[in-house]
C-alpha cells in the first residue's frame, strides 16, 4: 500500500562478516569452588588462549554478531555434553555477544577475541546452567 516503507535490517558490525571463533575444548560446568576461594572465585571464568593469530583485528566486543563452533565438556569427568558441529547441520552458531543469547560465561569468555583465535575456557555453574545442569537450554 502507498506510504508503506520496507523494513530495514539494523546495521551489523564488521565483526560478523566472515568471522569464525572457535572455542575448543570448552568446559562449561566447573567443579565447585574451594571453601577458601569464596563466592568471587566461584563466579570466575578461566580463559586459556590456545591459538592467537598474528593479525588480531577487530577484537570482539559487546553487540558484535559472532559465528563460533564450540564444544561443552563437564569439568567433573571430562564427558562431552554439547558439540556445535552436531547441531544445526554442522553450521557454527551465530549470536550477538554480551546480550544474553548464550550463557553468561560464554558472553564473558568471548569478549576481546581475535578472528580465528582459539580458547579453552572453564565456566563455573553459576555462569552456566547452575546446579541443575544442561538440558534443552540456550548455550
Amino acid at each position: 500500500s502507498a506510504g508503506t516503507m520496507p523494513r530495514q535490517r539494523p546495521p551489523r558490525s564488521d565483526m560478523g562478516r566472515g568471522l569464525a571463533l572457535l572455542l575448543l575444548p570448552l568446559a562449561l560446568l566447573a567443579a565447585p569452588a574451594q571453601a577458601e576461594g569464596g563466592a568471587a572465585a566461584a563466579a570466575e571464568v578461566k580463559i586459556e588462549v590456545l591459538h592467537l593469530p598474528e593479525v588480531c583485528s577487530p577484537k570482539s566486543k559487546k553487540g558484535d554478531l559472532l559465528n563460533a563452533h564450540y564444544d561443552g565438556f563437564l569439568a567433573s569427568d571430562g564427558s562431552k555434553f554439547y558439540c556445535s558441529r552436531t547441531q544445526n547441520e554442522g553450521h557454527p552458531k551465530w549470536f550477538v555477544l554480551g546480550v544474553g543469547q548464550v550463557i553468561k560465561g560464554l558472553d564473558i569468555a568471548m569478549m576481546n577475541m581475535c578472528p580465528g583465535e582459539k580458547r579453552k575456557v572453564i565456566i563455573p555453574p553459576s555462569l552456566a546452567y547452575g546446579e541443575q545442569g544442561y538440558g534443552k537450554k540456550k548455550i
